[in-house]
């Protein structure tokens, strides 16, 4: 059944389909469950984890905090969202449980588990927590200084450019098949470990619906919304990637993955189709027939990077030039000078590597 928002809903009331209309009213401006749509009214609730809780009790974050976009911190383990208990369940069996496992045997692991059943659950699995974490700036002060306002971080966002991101979310829910085209830019690489890094980190690039979670010797890099459009024009240059990436360098190549989509000239144009006779849905994209970037501007990329990595250079001595040569959008930690890829880039003095990548 179609209602009159636009919504989808099946003979036995799931909502397979949000349209954009019911997304704001119960899911952003209200307080329904984000996957099945259910009022508190009429289920019971808990709270959900935005950063999953194996991942809270590996590295012993729930007393740790995370920066929010106003320069506040929270600690992870008030990091959460509401959720119907029974979707929180389903989250569990379809997600938490099977990833943590998959996690827990390295990286070989992860990258049979791509090779051979591809990167759908992955995928979803990062949409999930942008979605989750987006979700709680409704609830988080935009200000520090309450006196400058009420409004809330989830008062600056674009929801409309997070109603595809939902739909890939929840569709372990739905039931709705996936084209390959909905799939954005997903790089899975081997990340260093040290005694001296953290081997947890989580960046969230919410105007660039880019992500990056570093689990121990594994990166994931993901853009949500670009059809795959960043991996495209970053494919050329994976080749200096040349061994496991430093805490540094997977947040450059974050920033470079969050450049490229914000340069993209035209976007992907999603959209959920249901097939009347048969009941299926599916989600489908229509790309570009040619994907283009637009003129390119080296200063957002440096922007980007410096937001990202600038609270790791304390590590340099010559931090301060450094900063200034980031910013430009031309300096890079991943190769040196002649185009070697980095292998030590957070112990040495980095202040010659400045190429154009």
């Amino acid at each position: 059944m179609k209602t009159a928002d636009g919504s989808i809903v099946s003979s036995d009331g799931k909502i397979i389909f949000f349209s954009f209309e019911r997304f704001m009213s119960d899911i952003v401006q209200g307080n329904h469950c984000f996957i099945c749509g259910v009022s508190p009214d009429a289920a019971a609730f808990n709270n959900e984890h935005v950063v999953p809780d194996w991942l809270l009790r590996k590295y012993r974050l729930h007393d740790k905090t995370i920066t929010l976009p106003n320069g506040t911190t929270l600690r992870y383990g008030g990091f959460t969202v509401p959720c119907c208990a029974r979707c929180n369940t389903l989250m569990g069996e379809q997600f938490e449980n099977p990833i943590s496992a998959l996690f827990a045997r390295g990286a070989a692991a992860l990258h049979q588990e791509l090779k051979e059943n591809g990167p759908w659950r992955l995928f979803c699995w990062m949409c999930l927590i942008f979605v989750k974490t987006h979700l709680k700036d409704k609830a988080l002060n935009l200000h520090l200084d309450l006196r400058k306002g009420k409004e809330k971080i989830g008062e600056l966002h674009d929801w409309g450019e997070f109603h595809h991101i939902h739909c890939m979310a929840r569709s372990f829910y739905t039931g709705c098949e996936l084209s390959s085209e909905t799939i954005g830019s997903l790089l899975v690489v081997p990340a260093k470990v040290r005694t001296h890094y953290e081997s947890f980190d989580y960046v969230d690039l919410s105007f660039a619906k880019t992500m990056l979670l570093r689990i121990d010797d594994i990166a994931i890099i993901a853009v949500l919304d670009d059809s795959q459009g960043a991996l495209s024009f970053f494919h050329d240059k994976l080749d200096m990637i040349g061994g496991a990436l430093s805490p540094l360098q997977a947040r450059e190549v974050a920033a470079h993955f969050a450049s490229l989509n914000v340069h993209l000239a035209e976007r992907t144009v999603f959209s959920t189709e249901l097939d009347v006779l048969s009941g299926k849905c599916r989600i489908v994209a229509r790309r570009p027939n040619e994907l283009m970037l637009s003129d390119w501007d080296s200063g957002i990329l440096g922007q980007i990077m410096y937001r990202v990595c600038g609270e790791m250079l304390v590590v340099f001595p010559n931090k301060i030039e450094i900063a200034e040569n980031i910013r430009t959008g031309h300096h890079t930690f991943l190769v040196d000078a002649n185009g070697d890829f980095v292998g030590n880039s957070m112990e040495l003095d980095t202040s010659g590597f400045m190429q154009d990548i």
